[in-house]
């Protein structure tokens, strides 16, 4: 079901839905499971981003904007590319509470562009002059096409809500056998240079908490952040502390 600190880490926001659900009282991870936060992804291989407004103060204004990843970015003056799988997204206000989420990929070579430009309203790429609006339709340069566009929606009051295509994982619990205290290992793909938390809520009405893992099945519950340096195959373990609950493998989001 759908569900590494080298840079400041300022912004921590759940990134993906409800990854597993998990019950002592079954003895067995439940599969059939989907959560409303589920619902909202358009297909298996979309991820669903969340943004709190209060978060980011550049979008609490018209022709604000922000440029949020979950990898770093690496280069210098020959332009900056990220430094993982994935590009940022630039989320960026219009008039009437209108947002809009666009790759940072530069349609040109592959340059990562700059935020909105609040004097101007226009995106810039810094390597090649290539120009953009708001809505990443192509203004100028040597671009050949328009910035890509993801779906967001507004809450009315504090949240953006954006579906990622290919950025979405897969979260599966089973219980361990044999360990000392019931415990439960939590599968995941992981992706370079992302920084993961896991969380947990009792009841879907009830907001998650971050939980301590370990990174083996009979080690210390001391592990707070589990930082990926490739994209494979990982494995967290959780003690649960209830008899059911929910278990999320969550991204870190940072303004870059």
């Amino acid at each position: 079901m759908k569900l590494a600190n080298s840079i400041d880490r300022r912004h921590f926001v759940k990134t993906f839905a409800f990854a597993t659900a998990y019950s002592s009282l079954l003895g067995q991870s439940w599969t059939n499971l989907i959560a409303g936060e589920v619902a909202l992804q358009s297909a298996p291989s979309t991820g669903v981003l969340r943004l709190k407004l209060t978060d980011f103060p550049a979008l609490q204004t018209e022709s604000g904007s922000a440029r949020i990843g979950i990898n770093p970015l690496r280069g210098g003056g020959g332009g900056l590319m990220p430094d993982g799988n994935f590009y940022p997204i630039i989320v960026s206000r219009g008039p009437n509470n209108t947002f809009f989420a666009l790759s940072s990929r530069c349609t040109h070579q592959g340059c990562t562009v700059d935020p909105l430009d609040s004097s101007t309203n226009e995106i810039h790429c810094p390597c090649h002059g290539s120009r953009y609006a708001i809505d990443g339709k192509r203004l100028g340069g040597p671009a050949p096409s328009a910035l890509s566009k993801f779906p967001i929606a507004f809450d009315g009051n504090d949240t953006l809500t954006i579906q990622i295509s290919s950025m979405a994982y897969t979260v599966t619990a089973t219980s361990v056998p044999g360990s000392a205290k019931p415990r439960v290992r939590l599968d995941f793909r992981s992706f370079r240079n992302v920084d993961y938390e896991v969380q947990f809520r009792a009841t879907l009405d009830q907001a998650s908490s971050p939980v301590p893992f370990a990174l083996t099945s009979e080690g210390a519950l001391d592990q707070n952040v589990f930082s990926a340096t490739s994209a494979a195959s990982a494995s967290l373990f959780v003690e649960p502390t209830t008899q059911t609950g929910f278990y999320l493998v969550t991204a870190k989001v940072v303004e870059l």
